[in-house]
């Protein structure tokens, strides 16, 4: 069995993308030993076939993200794989330093534009931004990658010195679950999902102020935010937000929230919200929520994107609104329900067994 190496620092051990599609993929050609490495505040449980390491359990601690790194060396010289695949930056100057001395090859999986997110943070201060930009460049500069998985289509031309590389979406582990079309003309009352990470910059409290007027016409509908929020000050202002309307049940944390949750809110749900803003390193992208709503049947409301809205088109899977316009936000919401969703079932291009193959081939190449 040929063993490889999964590692991040801040997703977790069975995070949607690493575990769920990457190593259970390569667990599915009993070629490999898998072992992961990722976030886990308690121990973690290996199973059948897969071994799991905490990279850290203390998601804002410092010296923990310091430990970090002594701890994936570690368990780099303890399982000596044949492959490693790092899903983060900052694990590449070991992986590249090591390479020549433990014979392995190196897959980076870029899962974000990390310089262009740093436009993100409003809270960065330009020298900061600068320094996290150096460091960036410099652990991304390495030779020393064999091959790349692009996340997101436009990386291959944000990054393009990325070669060579195959682009990996954030496409549906599972089967499209055909619930039939959908009409909401007439419903009174409406439960609304924001799932995944929560940050100023993917307009949460947009949605929030948007629901405050929604709420006046659609009096009994519901609001729930699941997820990951990083940010201390950002949490304690959602927190106020749901103390000031009932109608929010609100459950975020520090630390992430295991994926399976998300799915269960989303399922709850009637739409999904995402009104993220029109910032230059999101609009270009492809968010997991929507092809994990396409999967799932479940209709989203979006910020206007020329991009998102021809994806949601071939199937009516959702509509677009402008969460910043309170005045309109009833109006808008009204005109997009007199519509029915998912008149015709997404094509199978949203799952991940339509890239599975290639990224197990992309793998088996490289120990040709």
């Amino acid at each position: 069995m040929v063993s490889v190496l999964i590692a991040s620092t801040l997703k977790p051990v069975e995070d949607v993308r690493a575990f769920g599609k990457l190593a259970l993929s390569l667990g599915e050609t009993n070629k490999y030993s898998l072992f992961i490495i990722g976030f886990s505040p308690k121990k973690p449980k290996s199973k059948q076939g897969f071994r799991f390491f905490s990279s850290m359990s203390h998601f804002d601690s410092r010296i923990d993200r310091v430990l970090a790194q002594a701890r994936f060396l570690f368990r780099l010289v303890q399982v000596r794989p044949k492959i490693l695949i790092c899903c983060t930056f900052e694990l590449l100057p070991l992986a590249s330093f090591f390479k020549a001395m433990l014979g392995y090859k190196l897959i980076y999986d870029v899962q974000e534009n990390y310089r262009a997110n740093l436009d993100l943070n409003p809270g960065l201060s330009a020298a900061a931004k600068r320094k996290a930009t150096t460091l960036i460049r410099q652990a991304e500069s390495t030779a020393k990658v064999d091959f790349y998985f692009l996340a997101e289509k436009c990386y291959a031309r944000e990054m393009p010195e990325k070669q060579p590389y195959l682009i990996l979406e954030n496409t549906f582990q599972g089967e499209i679950q055909n619930r039939g079309i959908l009409h909401f003309s007439g419903k009174r009352m409406f439960k609304f999902c924001i799932t995944g990470t929560l940050t100023p910059a993917y307009g949460i409290l947009d949605s929030v102020a948007w629901f405050r007027e929604m709420l006046k016409s659609y009096p009994d509908s519901q609001l729930e935010i699941i997820g990951h929020c990083p940010v201390d000050s950002f949490r304690e202002i959602l927190t106020q937000a749901a103390k000031e309307v009932p109608e929010i049940a609100l459950r975020i944390d520090a630390n992430p929230i295991p994926h399976a949750d998300l799915m269960k809110g989303l399922l709850r749900s009637d739409f999904a919200l995402l009104p993220y803003r029109n910032h230059p390193a999101i609009r270009d992208k492809m968010p997991t929520k929507l092809y994990e709503c396409a999967a799932l049947g479940i209709p989203v409301l979006i910020s206007p994107n020329p991009l998102w809205e021809t994806f949601l088109a071939g199937f009516a899977g959702g509509s677009s609104l402008d969460f910043s316009d309170r005045h309109t936000a009833v109006a808008q919401f009204e005109k997009a329900i007199t519509q029915p969703f998912f008149t015709s079932s997404p094509q199978e291009s949203i799952l991940w067994k339509t890239e599975s193959f290639q990224f197990q081939q992309a793998v088996q190449n490289l120990l040709s």
